[in-house]
């Protein structure tokens, strides 16, 4: 008999491939979680009563939801963005009971024992976590998890089902499937942490780099990184190593002939120090936050997305102690560097360089 319905035994590597996709993971991951985490996989009656109770008020206030809602269905409704105008647990705590919720035009509908999320919904839930998501790939995600081909039969499966228009719901198979595996909601939250983490990172990476910009763009060039990286870790000056390796640089950068003891020039110069050995540092963060990832994602993993979500729900061979304790040590290393870079405006670095080639012209020798 020709193998039609998903299984473990039979699609596990077509289901990694799925799930190492990351628009088509969080689709599914996201659609398991309502299901799982928010309806309890509609086995408890109480839940489904009370989140539809809420459903035929004209209008939701706060007091409504501490009425009707257990604070942890009430917990992930907030995670997960159900609550249009509330961001974070925190802040619905500190509205009135007169506030008004809004749940959206369009929200969960529980219909014939079965749990339908609008599109917009969906992809609202990923964004919020993910901010990289695109809705054209969130497009692409949604119709190639409609119809999934199989890699031993002519069978085509469909991981998601669209009911009605632009609404979906999950496999029955593919949940209990995922079921197997472990907190799949923990798994997400650790790679929201980790993700929420690196985007941080890279905005104040991105700032360094601005502020780098200010003093010359070639100093952002590929080349040069290259060069000014290899000077820090050889403790070397870095602009006489950059002209030992005959790198041509504008005239500013040639001080030999300035009177560079002056207040100016000492300021420019600390500065400029100061940057380039913050981008170095935070490429060496990099390093560390990619192999943290690899852990899920990239060219090297170590584990497929089913995997992950093994060894973090039972912290095998201690993956989420190890985790978190290096997240903490860049933590502090980032902060360490913001600190500083807190002191950093745009407007000043542009006075300083302005005031910096004003006394080269007016003390360069002639």
């Amino acid at each position: 008999m020709e193998h039609k319905t998903l299984s473990l035994e039979y699609d596990k590597n077509l289901i990694n491939k799925i799930l190492d996709d990351i628009e088509m993971r969080y689709i599914v991951l996201f659609l398991y979680v309502v299901r799982n985490d928010l309806f309890k996989d509609l086995n408890d009656q109480e839940i489904i009563d009370s989140y539809e109770r809420v459903l035929i008020l004209d209008e939701v206030f706060k007091g409504n939801l501490l009425t009707f809602w257990k604070p942890s269905f009430l917990e992930i409704a907030v995670d997960l963005g159900l609550l249009r105008n509330i961001r974070s647990i925190r802040e619905f705590e500190a509205k009135d009971d007169d506030f008004i919720v809004k749940l959206g035009d369009e929200t969960i509908e529980i219909t014939q024992n079965t749990i339908i999320v609008p599109e917009e919904l969906i992809f609202a839930m990923i964004k919020k976590k993910f901010k990289f998501l695109t809705k054209r790939n969130f497009n692409l995600a949604l119709t190639r998890l409609k119809g999934v081909r199989c890699e031993i039969s002519t069978a085509i499966h469909p991981f998601i089902f669209e009911i009605g228009a632009n609404n979906y719901s999950l496999l029955d198979d593919l949940y209990y499937i995922l079921d197997q595996f472990g907190n799949i909601y923990q798994a997400i939250k650790m790679e929201i942490t980790i993700e929420g983490f690196y985007e941080r990172f890279k905005e104040i990476k991105d700032e360094i780099e601005k502020f780098i910009k200010i003093f010359d763009p070639l100093l952002n060039t590929k080349n040069l990184i290259k060069k000014i990286n290899k000077a820090i870790e050889e403790n070397k000056d870095i602009i006489n190593y950059l002209k030992e390796e005959k790198i041509k640089l504008p005239d500013k950068f040639d001080i030999d002939h300035i009177r560079n003891d002056a207040p100016i020039c000492k300021d420019w110069n600390s500065k400029l120090m100061q940057l380039l050995n913050f981008r170095y540092k935070m490429e060496i963060i990099n390093d560390k936050l990619i192999k943290i990832k690899s852990y899920y994602s990239g060219k090297n993993k170590k584990y497929n997305y089913m995997e992950f979500i093994e060894n973090v729900s039972f912290n095998e061979n201690n993956i989420v102690d190890e985790i978190q304790d290096d997240l903490i040590a860049l933590r502090r290393e980032i902060i360490e560097i913001n600190n500083t870079l807190s002191n950093f405006t745009e407007k000043d670095m542009k006075l300083l360089n302005l005031d910096y080639e004003r006394f080269i012209i007016t003390n360069s020798d002639e």
